[in-house]
């Protein structure tokens, strides 16, 4: 099982070593040497790898075992097959426009029945735009990337760079961003102006209960 130190949130890249990690034991069933993993990353030699390891284990992901070559061990409660680490990126703001989904928070695990695929992550609800759909305020809304959408999905966009959660309408030339609380008004933006791009469609929401 996870340690305490586990609780430690990862960096960028030690989260991409700790994934890859999971990807070989997941696909060949014994872990990767320091010399795979450089390879894997294109580093020439194992000093930047044995350092991200190092990182790893102080944060309780992994366990060494000293003088062997394929001596890693992911900590983990459940089989390698069952699970994978998702990452939680920038907030949104379901409500007007906030930020860009750039800055990594954490790195959660989740049943892989639910995540769909190695390309989702979550997104942090700010706002309460989307209370008709049962979406509050600080829910993790799981995103699946992906450019085209249908008609009334609920979807996360970019305006200018900045992120937003809203159901997504296409009418002649623009797109219609509507929010499900009747109190606001929908966004409407043109789809020639190259400020618009639809990052993907919301295909679930977790919530802390307790």
């Amino acid at each position: 099982m996870l340690t305490k130190k586990a609780k430690q949130k990862l960096t960028a890249r030690q989260r991409e070593v700790l994934s890859f990690l999971i990807r070989f034991l997941d696909e060949r069933g014994y872990p990767p040497t320091v010399r795979e993993i450089a390879l894997h990353f294109g580093l020439k030699g194992p000093k930047s790898p044995k350092k991200r390891l190092d990182a790893l284990e102080e944060k309780g992901y992994i366990r060494r075992r000293p003088g062997k070559s394929r001596a890693i061990e992911v900590m983990g409660a459940f089989p390698f097959r069952s699970y994978r680490l998702v990452p939680l990126v920038g907030k949104v703001r379901a409500g007007s426009p906030s930020l860009a989904l750039e800055d990594l928070e954490d790195t959660l695990t989740l049943d892989r029945s639910l995540a769909r695929g190695d390309e989702t992550f979550f997104l942090r609800v700010k706002g309460d735009s989307m209370i008709g759909d049962h979406i509050k305020d600080g829910d993790l809304a799981l995103v699946q990337p992906q450019s085209m959408v249908d008609n009334g999905e609920i979807s996360v966009v970019l305006i200018d760079d900045e992120a937003t959660l809203k159901r997504v309408y296409r009418e002649g030339n623009t797109l219609r961003l509507q929010p499900s609380n009747p109190t606001m008004k929908p966004i409407t933006v043109g789809m020639g102006e190259g400020r618009v791009v639809i990052v993907g469609k919301v295909i679930g929401i977790f919530r802390k209960v307790m």
